[in-house]
């Protein structure tokens, strides 16, 4: 027998329930309504964290507006378009799993209005904004005090609701009510850095107008302000069908629904202006929008203050960044130089070619077959197809990416220099800021070159629909961030970092700069910005030498990692970011954020001895080992801190003991040691190893002290040849801690042993450090090759 639905009092009528008479609110049966439902729908209100009085109040609000028919097919169409992604085993799902709360409310047409208005609101504010504009209408329709919902309650049901429209035409709609960024709110190029959404109360008292004009009281309104007006004019188009005029100060029109004839004709008529205190027309039916207030930094708007708005990628680049990007345009040849000899270098690092200067092979994580090379470039095209369509740019990429490692350094040092002389900027001028110049950012042509390098590599290994667009505020965030780095590099007299270091966005072996796109950590925030705008790390607490932040959900858009759908030794597929909207769901719970701390501790260590064959210098000819049947379970449980979820594997081997592995653990290291190992691929690499090893034949535990190791200049290599990935994934989970330090563990992908092992010889220096737990003697150290 299927569940039974939520019934609000003993009937509905017309689809609505009883207490809703003619689009009125009869408070008295409210009060008396009894709320009854099937353990399994309460079971769905509970793990949303909704209590049924707020998804009653919730539909109260929904009676005060009436969509039109064609808002109706629209928001229709956007919940048939809502789909969930299984992770492993199926225990989370990301994006609208098939027990997600809204889908439930989105059963009757009222429960439709609430879930449009509350999605509508957090595609352009945070889900706080969202809050208090439900709490600021409910004071506007003077509903009782004593029926409203808490602040929390009001937050849960936009949690619920976030991400609904995300595909939909909404924010094309937004982007149109914006003349396609013909009109640019604030006064530079910077606007949505420092542009923060108006106060709660503002936006209530517009849109209660908006629902006065669906509901036949009021005919026409006028708005006066900025960004705002066009979030209330895109939900008048879009929801609505309402006729919509939008011109700037000086009376150029922006934008004019197709049955607008006119001004005269518009019910929805927007004047956009920056003017702080506009003169308006006091009338009733004019409504100001001004920026809000925001007591933290007069600069940088706080999380729940921020106003996001989404653009096309196509074009992007130019409504980010203004005329800072028109003049880089104009230098497409060198930009292309810079983009092409970043691809080369690196193509370097990833394949594992011997040269690759002064560069940390471990700091590098661009494996995924798009980060590099000819993948590279393609990247940069197929984000940014404004730079695709310059022939010139395109060109100068495919010479420096068909040249040597040396020559591709010159190449980007050549071009950052030729970037920074053409540049007027106070950093690579050496002047002053001017009292025009941004005094926090300035308009840097080199920054925006690191910012579109930068963006290049993050989206080459991100997964999502092209339809997801991408976030200005995002977009600037990654400008500010490099705005930082180059900033210190600039005030370091001494430039203890190269510029071609600078440029690539890559650390040396000594350098200690924090770099974006070599941070493996940081990733999963940074392609978060770039799609809900956020600024900060999302106050996601952690212990970064014990777990790692493998999934968020915040505003409607849900970012994970490639982790939670299985474990693999392949460093290019551990990079993958997944990007969805919706939310992380575990049956019908809902969840912001997943870390893979593990709790199990009193599983018993792998105590199997390994076998091993005597030391010698010929390449072991043997077919990979296989060692029977694995298998892999997801666990997760509930963390102290609200919508907080731990997750991790536990592995069963063959020979029925068992193991963890921490994901997001194991993906970083993954990515760390992937890359280290280097081959000439020609024939310059030798026929023999480069010093005696013993190859591994079966079992797990080595152990240290075993005359079986051989020890050559106090290094002993032990080389694995387990056919099944997770076998080598097993591997190397156990021995990356064994050892005390991931450094003694060295991932192969095809390059030839006698080539491993010359690494490892040349990288000794290093792991020579890594001693012998105390009491197992100082006979050296003990490196692997998975």
């Amino acid at each position: 027998m299927p569940p039974q639905p939520l019934q609000i009092g003993p009937t509905w009528e017309n689809g609505n329930p009883r207490f809703m008479q003619q689009g009125q609110v009869d408070w008295v049966a409210f009060g008396n309504t009894v709320w009854s439902a099937s353990a399994a729908v309460l079971q769905r209100f509970a793990s949303a964290g909704i209590q049924p009085m707020t998804f009653g109040a919730g539909l109260a609000l929904a009676s005060q507006f009436r969509m039109s028919d064609g808002g109706r097919v629209r928001m229709d169409q956007a919940m048939q378009s809502l789909r969930g992604v299984p992770g492993l085993g199926k225990i989370l799902w990301f994006g609208f799993g098939y027990q997600s709360f809204v889908r439930m409310m989105g059963e009757t047409q009222l429960g439709l209005n609430t879930v449009a208005l509350c999605s509508c609101l957090t595609e352009v504010h945070s889900e706080e904004t969202a809050a208090r504009v439900l709490a600021e209408l409910w004071k506007l329709d003077s509903f009782p005090e004593e029926y409203e919902p808490s602040h929390s309650q009001f937050l849960a049901l936009v949690k619920a609701c976030s991400g609904v429209v995300t595909y939909s035409a909404f924010n094309s709609k937004l982007d149109d009510m914006t003349g396609n960024g013909r009109w640019r709110f604030g006064r530079n190029y910077q606007y949505l850095l420092s542009l923060k959404a108006s106060n709660a109360s503002d936006i209530a008292r517009a849109l209660h107008a908006l629902f006065q004009i669906t509901r036949g009281k009021v005919e026409r309104i006028t708005l006066l302000g900025e960004n705002e007006c066009a979030f209330i004019a895109a939900l008048a188009s879009w929801l609505f069908d309402l006729k919509v005029f939008i011109e700037d100060d000086d009376g150029s029109v922006i934008f004019a629904s197709r049955e607008t004839l006119c001004k005269a004709d518009a019910q929805v008529v927007v004047r956009y202006t920056t003017d702080d205190q506009p003169k308006a027309l006091q009338q009733s039916t004019v409504y100001i929008l001004p920026v809000g207030t925001d007591l933290i930094s007069p600069f940088l708007s706080s999380p729940e203050s921020r106003w996001i708005l989404r653009v096309p990628w196509d074009g992007c680049l130019l409504r980010a960044f203004g005329s800072t990007f028109r003049n880089l345009s104009g230098l497409a040849h060198t930009l292309g130089s810079f983009l092409g000899g970043t691809a080369r270098i690196f193509a370097a690092l990833a394949r594992g070619e011997p040269n690759v200067g002064d560069f940390s092979r471990e700091r590098f994580i661009g494996f995924s077959q798009l980060s590099y090379g000819q993948g590279f470039v393609h990247s940069v095209t197929s984000t940014f197809e404004e730079l695709e369509r310059d022939a010139s740019l395109h060109g100068a990429m495919e010479r420096a990416l068909d040249s040597t490692f040396d020559h591709a350094c010159r190449e980007v040092e050549q071009a950052a220099q030729g970037l920074r002389s053409s540049c007027h900027c106070h950093l690579c001028s050496g002047s002053r800021p001017s009292p025009d110049e941004d005094s926090l950012w300035g308009d840097c042509l080199f920054i925006l070159a690191l910012t579109i390098r930068n963006l290049v590599s993050d989206m080459s290994c991100t997964n999502r629909d092209d339809v997801l667009l991408g976030a200005v505020y995002g977009l600037q965030k990654y400008y500010s961030e490099n705005y930082g780095i180059y900033k210190a590099w600039v005030e370091d007299g001494e430039h203890k970092r190269t510029l071609v270091g600078i440029a690539v966005g890559l650390a040396s072996k000594t350098d200690l700069f924090n770099v974006p796109v070599s941070k493996s950590e940081t990733l999963l925030r940074d392609v978060r910005s770039l799609f809900d705008g956020s600024v900060d790390d999302g106050g996601y607490k952690y212990n970064k030498s014990t777990d790692s932040i493998i999934a968020t959900a915040s505003n409607g858009i849900c970012c994970y990692r490639e982790c939670l759908h299985g474990i693999s030794s392949d460093a290019g597929a551990m990079r993958t970011i997944h990007v969805i909207p919706g939310h992380i769901e575990r049956g019908v719970a809902q969840y912001d954020v997943v870390d893979d701390r593990s709790h199990d501790n009193k599983m018993p260590p792998i105590t199997e001895a390994v076998t091993m064959t005597k030391a010698e210098t010929a390449v072991p000819n043997r077919e990979p080992i296989k060692l029977g049947k694995f298998e892999i379970k997801a666990l997760a449980k509930e963390a102290s801190e609200y919508r907080r979820l731990h997750f991790y594997y536990k592995v069963l081997l063959p020979n029925g003991s068992s193991t963890q592995i921490q994901p997001g653990w194991f993906s970083d290291h993954v990515l760390a040691r992937t890359g280290v190992l280097t081959c000439h691929r020609s024939k310059k690499c030798k026929q023999n190893l480069a010093f005696p090893c013993s190859a591994v034949l079966k079992g797990w535990a080595v152990d240290y002290t075993s005359r079986d190791l051989h020890y050559t200049s106090d290094l002993a290599l032990c080389l694995w040849s387990y056919g099944e990935d997770i076998a080598r994934c097993v591997a190397f989970r156990l021995h990356g801690t064994r050892t005390l330090d991931a450094s003694t563990i060295f991932l192969r992908r095809d390059e030839c042993l006698p080539c491993c092992t010359e690494s490892v010889l040349r990288d000794s220096a290093s792991i020579r450090r890594h001693d012998l737990p105390f009491g197992q003697g100082d006979r050296g150290a003990v490196a692997h090759i998975i």
